[in-house]
């Protein structure tokens, strides 16, 4: 029997089949892209009574969207302290602030009732180094300038959830969680078509012309009229903005689930939250049943390797010895965007044409904090979106840039080597 290449589809809610746009349509906003940045940013609109229209060249979520950890947490990839550096403490502090914002519009969606979803509180991020004091400082850092409490556990504390001489101190956020990505996103697409909204898959954006007040999207099958146009997601189309992809630079990064472990995971992991731990070259990971999903690893290489479960499985071993015996029944790879910068990219191309892409290690609440800031924009003309001028469009470098990104990647994962000699020689 062929196994579903994802944990996800094999496990994924039921759903009709969506159509492909076969003839001209007008709409108040069409959102090119059907990943969750296009999803929330529909549902936003749709609280502010637009009409909407979402085209997806493949299938909704079928890219990263689907295929993430699920890990739903405040902050960006680009570390605050640099943030903040790079805009100030006020600004940082706003920035932080709607992707907090981001979290809750997560959590108060995922409170409808959405089948499958499976939504469990908590997120440690755990030290693979003894210092208890840094860790108290960081956790003080957080509540002073940010507002935001995030609990220190000692050791002692660590080791009580999991059984790991890899780990010591960490810090707890209670208000994060995580969730079934790929269900969230069908939820959210019937939760579209139910309120009238219309999504059309296999129906990519040929051409955008987006000069005049009505913006033309031209696609394979049929034309769409829009007063205003988002370019939500990774895979961004050619025509006005044939530099907007060059931008992004694509990376892969590695999902496996164990088979059923019995009652020896309980054993040796009693958190159900999600954890990360603080590695160069980190890990992260989650308890589902009596299956352990674990993440690790990236690359500029959008080949998956032959033999990622056997890389997976070390890696948990590595950190959980005790699992002996353990196999990855199924293993991925999920394409992510990134920027130079580390930070999404949001806000206006110009009058009528807004953006929403590079969310790779953002968390999924930035996809939704996307959406309303947008939908405000439009709607509203709330101006949050400017916060994120800063971070604008920038090359991402070409092939120098993927280059150099792996090569920063191999950088990690020496240091990593380095501090585990350090770690076994001071023992």
């Amino acid at each position: 029997m062929t196994l579903a290449q994802t944990y996800y589809e094999a496990t994924s809610s039921s759903y009709a089949a969506r159509p492909q746009l076969v003839h001209d349509i007008d709409t108040d906003v069409c959102i090119i892209g059907g990943g969750f940045a296009g999803l929330w940013t529909a549902r936003a609109l749709q609280k502010r009574h637009k009409d909407v229209v979402l085209i997806e060249r493949n299938a909704v979520a079928g890219a990263a969207s689907g295929r993430n950890g699920g890990f739903v947490s405040a902050g960006f990839n680009k570390d605050l302290s640099a943030i903040a550096g790079r805009v100030g403490f006020d600004h940082a502090r706003a920035l932080y602030g709607l992707s907090r914002m981001g979290v809750e519009l997560v959590r108060e969606e995922t409170a409808l009732g959405f089948p499958g979803v499976n939504m469990k509180p908590g997120y440690l991020r755990v030290s693979c180094d003894d210092d208890a004091e840094g860790m108290k400082r960081e956790a003080d850092w957080f509540s002073r300038e940010f507002a935001h409490d995030m609990e220190f556990w000692p050791t002692e504390r660590v080791g009580e959830a999991m059984s790991s001489e890899q780990y010591y101190q960490g810090l707890h956020d209670a208000g994060a969680f995580h969730v079934h990505p790929l269900n969230l996103a069908i939820a959210l697409a019937e939760e579209i078509k139910r309120r009238g909204g219309k999504i059309y898959e296999n129906t990519a954006a040929l051409n955008a012309d987006i000069d005049g007040v009505r913006k033309i999207i031209v696609t394979p099958r049929g034309t769409i009229r829009a007063e205003h146009v988002v370019f939500a997601g990774n895979d961004l189309p050619v025509g006005d903005f044939p530099d907007l992809a060059r931008t992004i630079l694509p990376v892969a990064t590695y999902l496996g689930v164990t088979r059923p472990t019995g009652t020896k995971l309980a054993e040796v992991i009693r958190y159900a939250g999600c954890v990360q731990d603080d590695r160069h070259a980190f890990n992260y990971f989650r308890v589902i049943g009596d299956r352990l999903m674990w993440g690790a690893g990236i690359s500029t290489s959008l080949k998956q390797p032959a033999d990622l479960e056997e890389q997976l499985r070390k890696r948990i071993l590595s950190v959980f010895p005790q699992l002996s015996g353990i196999a990855i029944e199924r293993a991925w790879s999920g394409v992510m965007g990134f920027t130079i910068h580390r930070m999404p990219q949001i806000g206006m191309l110009r009058p009528g044409a807004w953006i929403a892409s590079a969310f790779g290690g953002q968390g999924l609440n930035t996809t939704a904090m996307a959406g309303e800031v947008i939908a405000a924009a439009i709607a509203e003309k709330d101006d949050r979106w400017r916060l994120f001028i800063p971070f604008g469009l920038v090359w991402a470098g070409g092939w120098f840039g993927k280059t150099y990104a792996q090569i920063n990647w191999w950088q990690r994962k020496l240091r990593d080597r380095i501090d585990d000699m350090r770690r076994k020689k001071a023992a």
